[in-house]
């Protein structure tokens, strides 16, 4: 499945891929650490979603990446 049309195609970034893995870490111990609060205090579901958005991004980042390599 592409995440992107092929006339927007971009190559293979290194970078983006290391950035796209920050996120990804940052996400996941955001979540780790919010949400054993967030359970007990509904207020702190907003702030909960702020991981969640990063880990996603990170998610769909290093997807994309992996398959720009695929396909160099």
């Amino acid at each position: 499945m592409r995440l992107i049309w092929k006339k927007y195609d971009a190559k293979f970034n290194p970078t983006v891929m290391m950035v796209g893995l920050g996120f990804l870490v940052v996400g996941a111990y955001g979540m780790a650490e919010l949400l054993s609060h967030a359970l007990r205090d509904p207020l702190l579901w907003i702030f909960a979603a702020i991981p969640l958005l990063a880990l996603v991004g990170g998610i769909v980042t290093l997807v994309r990446e992996y398959q720009l390599w695929k396909m160099r």
